[in-house]
């Protein structure tokens, strides 16, 4: 299939100054879950015509938008001036999605109604997948080399702490079987525990973003499944985010929060997608605001926990 569809109408006189001309220009057509796709209107006519465009937010069959439409305008010749509307379209559904037509206005009723392409989201083809899980693999701490006697030393130290250590767990194992099982750690106070250690290890300033989003989506991933029972861990993201859907679970706001969230780790994974130190702190306050905004208030924590 094309990577473009292209939709448009003249209308009045085809080559006169007077002609209005409005193409609708979907790039592309098909898309993975993961990727965004733009809708341009483009309108040519007179620089002196008002022209009304409607607002197609709400048009787009279900799918989100990213962001404000961006509209830029050039003035032609033989005075005329071309508008340009685009809207970025942030799937997240795989699925068939129709486009409503597009509608543009003038002077006193006049009006041309443009049938839209429609767009086509899929999953991840099994080369994208393999591909994906392909991270760079992070340099180990480098060491000096030491002459043989100073490493007789250190393996001989190193045999005696793994002996107290191994003599350590057998008194504690031991000691465990008598005491009571602790009760179960409420899933925010590991997820905070998590987000901590995570932001000690400054992955954004070392330039290690795989692994910063793999980390980060986990934490995500694992705290819903343990708050929630919902099985975020070994889904994708659009299979999760049905069933969050479907289990009524989350308010719309903090759905489309985690939506947001694991979009953006999808395409740093899946897209090799490049984000700002900026854009993965912001990122991990996104998360850390979900947990927040989750957490139980006191008289509902025992009943969560």
């Amino acid at each position: 299939m094309s990577a473009l569809v292209t939709f448009g109408i003249v209308l009045l006189a085809a080559a006169g100054p007077d002609a209005v001309d409005v193409s609708v220009t979907l790039e592309p057509p098909v898309v993975p879950f993961h990727k965004q796709a733009e809708f341009r209107i483009t309108i040519e006519a007179p620089a002196d015509l008002d022209v009304h465009l409607d607002d197609m937010t709400a048009k787009f069959g279900g799918l989100l938008v990213y962001g404000p439409p961006q509209r830029n305008t050039k003035q032609l010749r033989h005075d005329r001036r071309r508008i340009v509307e685009t809207y970025t379209l942030d799937p997240v559904f795989i699925g068939d999605y129709a486009i409503e037509p597009v509608e543009v206005t003038w002077a006193e009723g006049a009006r041309v109604v443009v049938p839209s392409p429609a767009i086509r989201v899929r999953d991840l083809t099994p080369e994208e997948r393999e591909e994906a899980e392909t991270f760079a693999p992070n340099a180990g701490l480098i060491y000096p080399k030491e002459s043989s006697a100073l490493l007789w030393v250190i393996l001989i130290a190193a045999a005696g702490a793994a002996t107290l250590a191994l003599a350590t767990a057998y008194y504690w194992r031991r000691r465990a079987t008598h005491a009571p099982e602790a009760p179960p750690r409420p899933a925010w106070e590991i997820a905070y525990e998590r987000l901590r250690a995570l932001d000690e290890r400054q992955l954004p300033q070392a330039g290690k973003i795989g692994p910063y989003y793999v980390d980060l989506s986990a934490i995500l991933r694992y705290y819903i499944e343990d708050r929630f029972q919902l099985h975020a861990p070994e889904r994708t993201t659009p299979e999760f985010l049905e069933e969050a859907a479907a289990s009524h679970r989350f308010s719309d706001d903090h759905r489309q929060l985690v939506a947001g969230i694991l979009r953006h780790s999808d395409r740093v994974k899946f897209a090799q997608y490049l984000p700002s130190v900026t854009e993965m702190e912001r990122c991990f306050a996104e998360v850390l605001r979900f947990v927040d905004e989750t957490v139980p208030q006191p008289e509902t924590q025992e009943a969560a926990a």
